[in-house]
């Protein structure tokens, strides 16, 4: 996830809807939450301060493709989590607290859950 749009330009041939693309948005960052909690573990602040970068500015680009006037409350719950979250790895990144890591994976997990059971729901 170096670069949100190679990386989605990359994927668009081995996805085949929106839905997917949203998916496999929410695994990578997963992914990286967890490299940043282990370089966090291992004293790599370096890699830790990187990988935190990238993965918020992936939950950033998702908190603004929000759609705030159709979207209802849960557009609204969504960019209040997208916010804790922005805020516990800015936290993370200064204080080099990894509970702060562990904070954003508790909540952004079950996002990709439900967007993955949905996802499967309507593949059928």
């Amino acid at each position: 996830m170096s670069n949100p749009y190679s990386a989605y330009v990359k994927n668009m041939d081995n996805i085949s809807s929106k839905e997917e693309l949203l998916v496999k948005v929410f695994e990578e960052i997963i992914s990286n939450l967890n490299v940043a909690l282990y370089a966090l573990e291992d004293g790599d602040v370096k890699t830790k301060a990187e990988t935190i970068t990238k993965v918020t500015d992936a939950i950033a680009l998702l908190q603004a493709s929000l759609d705030m006037e159709n979207g209802g409350e849960i557009a609204q719950n969504l960019r209040k989590l997208y916010d804790f979250c922005i805020e516990e790895l800015l936290k993370a990144n200064v204080s080099n607290n990894g509970e702060h890591i562990k904070n954003t994976i508790d909540v952004i997990q079950p996002i990709y859950e439900g967007f993955k059971g949905a996802l499967e729901n309507i593949r059928g």
